[in-house]
């Protein structure tokens, strides 16, 4: 299932969500890639947890965020060995994942997720990110996935980010006269 949907009994877990945009990486980077993983147009995302900031929005033909989403998929053996046993310093593991949006005029929106978790040979989550298309969804909720819908994955490593490489491709689109003091310290942090 290339976009999986959201499970019909869908917990909360909004303590675990609060605990992951408290984490090292700091609510200003969990708000800018939130609005950074947001692929396509929308009003503003509704939050219980952050605000929402400006939306990054992609084209589905954008080859380099394809490319990115190709890669991730390659190497996500490399990420699962490391959330199955974290290296020293390693934390804050994401997964950004296609969902399918109905009764839209867009076909996904691809969403952070955290908390990772296989039972029962299927993976699930929290959503780490403000759904804007998705009204069944929230932050906090937890959402089952596939992983052919993963476009891509990230961790931090003594608070440098290892993988999202959709972030940093989309951050520097952004000319650098235009980047917010909070953009450029996010770009500084990739390994």
């Amino acid at each position: 299932m290339l976009f999986p949907r959201r499970q019909s009994t869908v917990f909360l877990m909004i303590n675990k969500a609060r605990k992951l945009l408290r984490g090292s990486l700091g609510p200003a980077f969990f708000a800018l890639a939130f609005a950074l993983f947001t692929s396509c147009g929308g009003q503003p995302a509704r939050s219980r947890v952050v605000e929402p900031a400006p939306t990054a929005y992609v084209r589905e033909f954008d080859n380099e965020i394809l490319r990115i989403a190709e890669n991730a998929r390659e190497t996500l053996d490399v990420f699962f060995r490391h959330l199955s046993a974290p290296g020293e310093g390693e934390s804050d593991f994401f997964v950004k994942c296609a969902f399918r949006v109905d009764g839209d005029d867009i076909s996904a929106e691809q969403i952070w997720i955290g908390d990772i978790a296989l039972q029962d040979g299927l993976f699930y989550g929290v959503v780490s990110s403000a759904p804007i298309h998705l009204d069944e969804i929230a932050i906090g909720d937890s959402v089952q996935f596939d992983i052919g819908a993963i476009t891509d994955w990230m961790f931090t490593r003594n608070g440098m980010i290892i993988g999202g490489h959709s972030i940093r491709s989309l951050l520097q689109r952004i000319p650098e006269e235009e980047r917010s003091e909070s953009q450029r310290r996010t770009l500084q942090m990739f390994e």
